[in-house]
């Protein structure tokens, strides 16, 4: 099973390498998109089962407004990539049951084990 992943990330260079990873590992990237408002309409047009999000966005938008509506609007909950990955930061973003948190630079081995885990724990509770 390949997962649906939704890339929000507002740097395009890490954005295309994201999408690189995803594809690589096997999954499907549903869009690639840099802000608040792209996010919505990406995800409502092609749901995603998963959302690689970045916490600081174009146009002064959050990651964690762009999070909290995916997972309150559509259930989908969000691999965090930042920088900025602090105790405050966590703890802020714990009601939207982040999947993992992986820091910046993103290493391609660290991603694809998260993605495959979720896949994995997806996998079980569909059987």
């Amino acid at each position: 099973m390949s997962l649906r992943v939704l890339i929000v990330e507002d740097e395009f260079f890490i954005a295309l390498d994201l999408q690189d990873q995803v594809e690589e590992a096997g999954h499907v990237v549903t869009g690639v998109v840099r802000d608040i408002e792209s996010c919505r309409r990406a995800a409502r047009e092609k749901p995603p089962d998963i959302a690689l999000m970045d916490l600081r966005l174009a146009d002064g938008s959050s990651g964690i407004d762009a999070s909290r509506w995916l997972y309150e609007a559509m259930g989908v909950r969000c691999i965090f990539i930042s920088g900025n990955l602090d105790d405050e930061t966590r703890r802020i973003l714990a009601d939207v049951e982040p999947i993992a948190f992986i820091g910046k630079p993103i290493l391609g081995h660290q991603l694809k084990r998260e993605l495959d885990r979720f896949r994995d724990r997806l996998t079980r509770r569909i059987e």
